[in-house]
């Protein structure tokens, strides 16, 4: 019959106990220098994206406070301080995770452009391709005031603007289709009321 000796399990524990210490400060060390590398990132992503889908005339980003933790809106300005164009950012579910899609809506209620800036967890060249411009430029042109179906789904949300969704990746389609109507819906709301 074996003795049972304290050393034997607090020799083992106290190693334990310090290599998670170890492991616990080099992650708060990791995240606290990729902190704001990976903040200024995210911001140029939104800038590049706002710029892609203002107006022409638009020079400057002013936000709009809203209550809505999944949107941002801005006016885009002119030269002269007059919005011309509204940019509003929706962040949805698609199939692999969050998906970030900018709509832009002039004043007179129709979709500049759509820009899906960030589908990074969807499925390689599948749900990635939301991001295509074939994909996005579908709802150019079309009007603000109504809401978007993908095309399999027109039974089901009868409407003139369908999208035809990315080949097998209809989930995604169907997140990027929900972000835009958001955006259509905050237009309609709030932001188009300022103009």
């Amino acid at each position: 019959m074996s003795r049972f000796n304290i050393k034997d399990i607090l020799t083992p524990t106290a190693a334990l106990v310090i290599i998670c210490g170890i492991c616990t400060a080099l992650l708060a060390g990791t995240n606290e220098l990729t902190k704001e590398p990976i903040a200024s990132a995210e911001e140029m992503s939104l800038n590049r994206s706002m710029q892609s889908v203002a107006a022409d005339s638009g020079v400057k980003f002013e936000k709009t406070d809203i209550d809505d933790p999944a949107a941002e809106c801005y006016k885009v300005l002119d030269k002269d301080g007059n919005i011309v164009s509204y940019a509003v950012s929706v962040k949805t579910k698609g199939y692999g995770g969050t998906i970030k899609v900018m709509t832009g809506i002039d004043i007179d209620g129709n979709i500049i452009g759509v820009n899906v800036y960030d589908n990074s967890d969807e499925t390689p060249g599948l749900g990635a391709k939301t991001s295509d411009k074939s994909f996005e430029d579908q709802f150019t042109g079309k009007s603000a005031l109504t809401e978007f179906a993908v095309s399999k789904d027109s039974v089901k949300y009868p409407g003139d603007q369908t999208v035809d969704a990315v080949t097998g990746a209809t989930i995604s389609s169907r997140g990027v289709v929900g972000a835009v109507n958001h955006a259509l819906g905050i237009y309609k709301n709030i932001c188009g009321g300022e103009s």
